[in-house]
């Protein structure tokens, strides 16, 4: 049995003429169609069924160890199909999950780098207050113009690659961010880091799908929403004591090196789960990921992402102004605090994941989550409240924050025809955030000043948790189009 464009069957080979390979080419087809009809639709010339079989085996199709019989199949896992080998459903490594994020919460270190450092960069380099916000905010400026782009980068040309490169750009510019002797210098430095950012935390996802097994790709995606919470947290926390006994440089040595030290493993990693051949089969044009991307299901993902960033930024970046003004906090203390509550978000992303394991999907998580951003936000503006249990407040949004970002990435496999679009629909996702990251502390900023006071910020973080809610609730109800 042969097929020709789309699917249309022409006359019998002399294998598929074969009753037995008839039978097994039959089930194959329809598997195919199932797992991934973009296959089926990309045949331009007549083919045996057996090669567009073995293609979607090499491209991930799991066509089961008896591919819908009782028993395993001897045309399939027997040497007279075409020395095709078995594609039986391995385990998920969690050891290669984990360094795949160890990867993203290494870049991401460069993203918290900064914060604590601002007050002796603007003394020691002069920094104005202008490229002071420049170089706080170029990180999100780079991803909401070029993320989605850069993430058709990865798609087109392999996600191993891509993602050494940009963990590799992020090290030297950080080393030459270090050797910065100017403002503009590193201002520069930053723009090259934020670069290798996105193309690393867009090539990441695709290989985490490699190293999971197809019931455990949503759970071990849910969880690469920690590598942001995790890394800049972290970084946050550390740079307190490192500024205590060296200079502003010693945070982005350490970055960098960390950085280079993840991408070892990396590498490793990548190289065992990643097939060469199969990689350059399924890569995409660049316009064909780009249709793909600007979809009514993965527009819908980065315009929550972006609500939550947005909402997420604002408490993030006000909290440490609130326990200074309200609570009486010393600056120092109150950016601790913040700090280490950021780390929250990084736990609400590993339950979810573990949550997602179990069969909970972002239809359910995403409302939990909302309603504790909008007691947990509203609560952390509210003026009469203590520093403890504002403390106590922020941590608790933070936590179920990090079921947001974790169910939006488990979920953009679902919205994608194929794993060879991941990384563009991650990259829509970068570019969302970033967006949101931009305008929306500013707003909230205008309404605190409109009002007069800081429980304006209550209605912003309701508003704002209900929106995410909403937009979850109508991608609950959006099916995609199936074919690329």
């Amino acid at each position: 049995m042969c097929f020709g464009e789309r699917g249309q069957t022409c006359a019998p080979c002399a294998d598929c003429a074969n009753p037995e390979a008839a039978r097994i080419t039959a089930q194959i087809q329809l598997l195919v169609a199932v797992e991934n009809p973009m296959l089926l639709e990309s045949v331009t010339e007549p083919r045996c069924l057996r090669a567009v079989a073995a293609e979607a085996m090499g491209l991930g199709v799991p066509l089961g160890d008896n591919c819908g019989g009782s028993e395993p199949d001897p045309i399939i896992h027997g040497s007279r199909f075409n020395g095709m080998r078995p594609m039986r459903q391995a385990d998920t490594s969690w050891v290669k999950v984990s360094v795949l994020i160890g990867a993203g919460a290494a870049v991401a270190l460069h993203v918290g780098k900064v914060p604590a450092a601002l007050p002796v960069l603007q003394s020691e380099l002069g920094l104005s207050l202008v490229q002071s916000g420049w170089v706080v905010a170029i990180f999100s400026v780079v991803a909401a113009c070029v993320a989605v782009f850069l993430g058709t980068v990865s798609d087109r040309f392999g996600h191993l690659p891509v993602a050494m490169a940009g963990m590799v750009l992020t090290a030297l510019a950080g080393v030459a961010g270090a050797l910065a002797s100017s403002g503009n210098i590193l201002l520069v430095t930053r723009v090259f880091e934020g670069f290798g950012f996105i193309l690393t935390t867009t090539s990441i996802p695709p290989l985490i799908m490699k190293a999971a097994s197809q019931s455990q790709r949503q759970a071990s995606l849910a969880l690469w929403g920690m590598y942001m919470p995790v890394g800049s947290g972290l970084m946050m926390a550390l740079s307190a004591p490192l500024l205590y006994y060296f200079d502003w440089r010693i945070l982005w040595w350490v970055a960098s090196g960390l950085v280079l030290l993840a991408a070892l493993p990396v590498y490793s990693v990548g190289a065992r789960i990643s097939d060469g051949s199969s990689l350059a089969a399924a890569r995409p044009a660049i316009a064909r990921t780009l249709k793909t991307a600007l979809r009514r299901g993965p527009l819908l993902l980065s315009v929550t992402f972006a609500v939550y960033a947005g909402n997420y930024m604002v408490l993030a970046g006000f909290l440490p102004l609130l326990l200074v003004d309200l609570n009486g906090f010393s600056p120092m203390m109150a950016a601790t605090a913040s700090a280490v509550i950021v780390l929250f978000n990084a736990l609400g992303n590993g339950i979810s994941g573990w949550l997602h394991n179990y069969g909970l999907r972002y239809s359910t998580l995403i409302p939990i989550g909302c309603l504790g951003m909008a007691v947990g936000g509203g609560l952390v503006f509210a003026p009469e409240l203590s520093g403890l249990w504002r403390m106590v407040a922020a941590a608790g949004f933070c936590g179920f924050a990090g079921l947001v970002p974790s169910s939006l990435f488990s979920e953009a496999p679902n919205r994608i025809p194929h794993p060879s679009f991941l990384a563009t629909v991650s990259g829509l996702l970068v570019q969302g955030a970033a967006i949101g990251q931009l305008l929306m502390p500013p707003l909230a900023a205008a309404a605190v000043a409109w009002y007069g006071s800081w429980s304006a910020g209550i209605t912003f973080m309701v508003i704002g948790s209900g929106f995410i809610a909403f937009c979850a609730f109508v991608l609950s109800r959006t099916a995609d189009p199936v074919h690329a």
